[in-house]
């Protein structure tokens, strides 16, 4: 049986499901298809925390965050809850590392009042921080904590509040481009007018033009119980990032009743559908050794847990038109970075499906040329 709906969105982790709330607050007749269930774990966006910065290396990203934070305003007024924690952020390493004098650089070019903290005046604020000598921190006040946990429950309450569908455990087998692209599912076919694809890791096996643009790697995270618990309060121990070889990120106690530690070392290549959800033993190390280095305080292990980042070339987003299809919308906002930007990407996903501008559609989210190439049968195809 063929059902047709105006927009048709696969997948509702933070992409498709802020599209929905963006279209169907609009008016739109919209579905919104998840293979397992809302918030399930075998993807990207799940858990109680993921870092919201301006910190960014790249002007335009810290610029899109900045916007980014007047929609997760709006979307706290609508939703009537907060979505987003500010606890200050901090960006270590050794002083005059390239990447944190260009933190600190796009920082003052969107007047974010960065500080910069000499390891002295780290341990006087934050002495917590066990770092060497020559480090030094820069201090980003607007950085905080937002949950994919909360923000999705949110999002697809409010989508379904304003007249969408949202179909769980109903998987897209396979997409037909055209004048009315077609979906193939396990319950029958849907047509549409637009059709929005934001299917995280299972993109590649949906987009084959993307097969060698797009990475999916296992990332993973630990949980470390403090010894004093007040000492890695939000309000006591901000968010932060190194710019040294384990390339961490963490959290203060939030959600859980322990500090979250990323570090990036290691990231094993993986699929959607081939995943494991063993942490891999030298991530487990690594996290292990920096805690004992950096952040004496917290030590014991309560659990560790992995996700999955779907990368595009540069680290970039794609949002962008199937490069066979104007009527179908490619989304992976991810690359490890993107939740944080979530409901203006509802916005933008909404603009592009309906053939509006948008101030914030960066030149930078466009297809790669290895999937242009491919959709035109060149070098890409040839090795495929």
């Amino acid at each position: 049986m063929r059902q047709h709906v105006q927009v048709l969105i696969i997948g509702a982790g933070a992409a498709g499901s802020a599209a929905a709330y963006a279209l169907a607050r609009r008016g739109l007749n919209v579905r919104l298809l998840e293979q397992f269930q809302t918030g399930h774990t075998r993807g990207s966006s799940f858990g109680p925390s993921r870092i919201f910065r301006l910190a960014y290396e790249e002007p335009d990203y810290a610029g899109l965050a900045r916007a980014a934070l007047e929609s997760w305003r709006a979307l706290e007024r609508e939703a009537e809850q907060q979505l987003y924690w500010r606890t200050g952020g901090l960006d270590l390493g050794p002083a005059g590392t390239p990447s944190l004098e260009a933190v600190h650089t796009s920082l003052t070019a969107i007047d974010a009042a960065p500080e910069r903290l000499s390891r002295r005046e780290l341990a006087r604020r934050y002495p917590q921080w066990r770092v060497p000598a020559d480090w030094e921190a820069v201090y980003s006040p607007e950085a905080g904590i937002v949950s994919p946990d909360v923000t999705l429950r949110v999002l697809t309450d409010l989508a379904r509040h304003h007249g969408a569908q949202v179909l769980e455990g109903v998987a897209a087998l396979e997409i037909e481009p055209g004048r009315q692209p077609a979906v193939l599912t396990g319950a029958g076919t849907l047509t549409c007018d637009h059709l929005i694809v934001a299917a995280g890791a299972w993109m590649p096996r949906l987009v084959p033009q993307l097969r060698t643009s797009l990475s999916v790697t296992l990332a993973a995270s630990s949980f470390y119980r403090p010894d004093d618990l007040a000492a890695f309060q939000p309000e006591r121990f901000p968010v932060f990032i190194t710019h040294d070889e384990f390339q961490a990120y963490g959290f203060p106690v939030f959600g859980l009743p322990g500090v979250k530690l990323g570090v990036d070392v290691v990231r094993p290549i993986t699929s959607g559908d081939d995943r494991s959800f063993e942490v891999p033993a030298q991530v487990g190390e690594a996290s292990d050794t920096f805690m004992r280095r950096h952040l004496p305080g917290a030590l014991t292990v309560m659990e560790r847990s992995t996700c999955l980042i779907t990368r595009a070339p540069g680290g970039d987003f794609i949002l962008a038109a199937h490069p066979d299809c104007p009527q179908i919308t490619l989304a992976s906002p991810c690359s490890g970075h993107g939740f944080k930007f979530t409901p203006l990407l509802g916005e933008l996903l909404a603009a592009h499906a309906l053939g509006e501008g948008h101030p914030w559609q960066l030149p930078r989210f466009g297809l790669p040329a290895q999937a242009v190439d491919t959709a035109q049968g060149g070098p890409a195809a040839a090795g495929a």
